[in-house]
């Protein structure tokens, strides 16, 4: 299994050719590709193929390398007016084994979050270069620095970390726990604060990690997303994207005494079945209300 997720401006969907290749020279066919992304705030400053969601199915069904061996489809979920999401599949799954079709994957995107968080991730807070340490021994240092001091060691416990702190500010984190991964992408500038919290980890019930993950970073909003196999969604006891409204409701307790808890109301919500047994699913969440003294802004992400 091979998992990419990247940012800014990176053109993920050019890769696929060439892993396909590389797969092909050890005898490895092709069994399952999942693309995935929320919509752009500024299409505009994207590299081809990623202009648009349309030019990116029409870049993988008329790439001559790509289109026999994918023979997928995309699919739009959520309201065009407000965030939503893009997705492809392409599944020639032979599922013959008890296990194989229970997987999930849960991703949790929160915008304007905490701004005294956000400060965790700016590089110059952390003592540089200390004596005797080579760039990247310090570089490391401050990444696992960030991780404790930000609490992320802690939404992933038991697992095996490899975080990497950027300068002059961000943060990215993957991990591993057996065959569960776990990934995570920060952007902590004022005015465009986002952070992004991945993994597949097979959990009967999400409501812990989601209300763990949500009171870490405290943001005003966030989106939610699940792609689940129809066995994965029969384990799963409790889902916030399939109960009703008002079941639908986060709260999420207060991280220490003297602060308030936070409710999140969900405003919309969508799913569809692809490929004859994919659920997927997403949904926006917003802060009921806000009687903190945090200076909130606009936000951005591209």
């Amino acid at each position: 299994m091979i998992v990419i997720k990247t940012c800014g401006t990176t053109t993920l969907l050019r890769c696929l050719a060439l892993l396909i290749e590389l797969g092909r020279r050890l005898d490895l066919e092709l069994d399952w590709v999942g693309y995935s992304r929320k919509n752009f705030n500024f299409p505009d400053d994207q590299c081809f193929p990623h202009g648009s969601f349309t030019q990116e199915l029409e870049y993988l069904c008329g790439h001559k390398r790509l289109y026999e061996k994918l023979d997928g489809n995309g699919y739009t979920l959520g309201p065009i007016t407000d965030d939503h999401w893009f997705v492809f599949v392409a599944d020639q799954t032979v599922r013959s084994k008890p296990g194989l079709d229970n997987d999930r994957v849960l991703n949790i995107m929160m915008f304007d979050f905490d701004p005294d968080l956000a400060e965790l991730f700016y590089y110059d807070k952390y003592t540089q270069k200390k004596e005797g340490e080579t760039e990247e021994e310090a570089v490391r240092r401050i990444s696992f620095e960030q991780t404790k001091a930000a609490g992320i060691d802690a939404l992933c416990p038991g697992a095996l970390f490899d975080p990497r702190a950027f300068e002059p500010c961000g943060y990215s984190m993957n991990a591993i726990l057996y065959k569960s991964y776990y990934t995570m992408h920060i952007t902590p500038e004022e005015g465009s604060s986002y952070a992004s919290f991945e993994t597949n980890q097979k959990l009967d019930s999400y409501t812990s990690l989601i209300n763990n993950v949500v009171r870490t970073f405290r943001p005003r909003r966030f989106v939610m997303t699940l792609m689940a196999d129809e066995g994965g969604l029969k384990e799963m006891k409790g889902n916030p994207l399939v109960d009703s409204k008002e079941f639908s409701r986060i709260a999420v307790p207060p991280k220490s005494k003297g602060e308030e808890k936070l409710v999140f109301n969900r405003t919309n919500v969508a799913s569809i079945t692809v490929e004859d047994d994919c659920c997927c699913m997403m949904g926006n969440w917003t802060l009921a209300h806000d009687n903190s003294e945090r200076r909130y802004r606009g936000l951005s992400i591209a």
